[in-house]
């Protein structure tokens, strides 16, 4: 193995424990001072300030130890506990920031409700995405992929043309079928209301709500499918070229945490304490919401995870001739 191989990722868990350390940090202060004017208020329906703390330096401490290389000499069940936290920790710093989706459709509304909210939940989505990274990183060496392109040749897809496997067709077809429990609740609740369905009206928020069925539908559909990876003969300036792979993946993870996070955790919270207005509301239209929100979410970051191994770069090495290139 070459001495530098390793060296690109290991930077990714010195950066990210000393962001997630400062972002614990941060939240330790505000515990401490809660009438400090720089404390944003703490988000609905979470368990406070202690659960972003413990995340925060749970993720600090194994991204440290990633960093540092200890956990390298240690044996394998270990060095997989030590990959167990850190996705634990960075999905969890994820979930905790669960409006920060909400808090960004809003700016393009012109509506921002506390900048101290936004910046937090960024940086805690941030500390959650540099915890993943790391994860992934040491994920990787423990199951002595090929440091060139991540693969563990002979398991892991090899081309963008390899077939999808079953689970991820599942869990493309379960986001379809949750975004279409949401969108029929909204249309028979527009109809009985006697009023317009709000993606026919023209206005900003119809653009928006025709955006979100198009991640419903030709989303999920892109991360199992051939013409989400190779553009189709009918894109003619395009037609057999790669597409951009964060052109699907990047929407993939947005809209998928934003969805598995606010109504998965926040929404499904709220209703089972019969928070807000949902306890009001019909039993069949808040099921269909929440379990559509949330049953979509997660399909698409399942069928995510699938479209991201199959669109890797190709080895630059053949099989056959990557056993001497394995991490350690």
């Amino acid at each position: 193995m070459r001495a530098g191989a390793l060296r690109g990722p290991r930077r990714w868990p010195y950066v990210a424990a000393g962001w997630s350390a400062a972002y614990g940090v941060a939240h330790v202060w505000w515990l401490m001072n809660p009438g400090s004017p720089s404390a944003p208020p703490e988000e609905p329906f979470s368990p406070g300030r202690w659960a972003a703390v413990t995340l925060a330096l749970t993720a600090a401490a194994v991204c440290a130890l990633i960093a540092t290389g200890t956990a390298q000499h240690w044996a394998v069940p270990a060095r997989w506990t030590l990959v167990a936290l850190a996705w634990v920790a960075g999905a969890g710093l994820i979930v905790y920031s669960y409006m920060l989706p909400i808090s960004l459709v809003t700016m393009l509304f012109g509506q921002i409700d506390h900048w101290g909210s936004l910046l937090t939940r960024a940086a805690g989505a941030a500390a959650g995405v540099l915890t993943l990274a790391c994860a992934v990183a040491e994920q990787r060496r423990v199951r002595r992929a090929c440091v060139h392109c991540g693969r563990v040749h002979g398991r892991s897809p090899e081309r963008r043309t390899d077939p999808t496997p079953r689970w991820a067709y599942l869990a493309a077809y379960v986001a379809l079928g949750g975004c279409t429990a949401r969108v029929t609740a909204l249309v028979l609740d527009s109809v009985t209301a006697h009023e317009p369905l709000p993606f026919m009206d023209g206005s900003p928020f119809a653009v928006f709500v025709i955006l979100m069925i198009l991640a419903g539908t030709l989303l999920p559909l892109a991360l199992v499918h051939r013409f989400g990876r190779i553009w189709p003969r009918w894109v003619v300036p395009l037609a057999g070229r790669d597409v951009p792979r964060w052109l699907v993946l990047g929407p993939a993870l947005f809209v998928g945490a934003g969805l598995a996070g606010y109504f998965g955790v926040a929404g499904m919270t709220a209703w089972i304490l019969g928070k807000g207005n949902l306890a009001q509301a019909p039993v069949w239209k808040v099921s269909m919401e929440m379990f559509g929100y949330t049953l979509w979410g997660l399909g698409l970051l399942a069928a995510a995870m699938s479209y991201h191994g199959a669109t890797r770069r190709p080895c630059p090495f053949p099989a056959g001739r990557h056993s001497g290139a394995r991490l350690s």
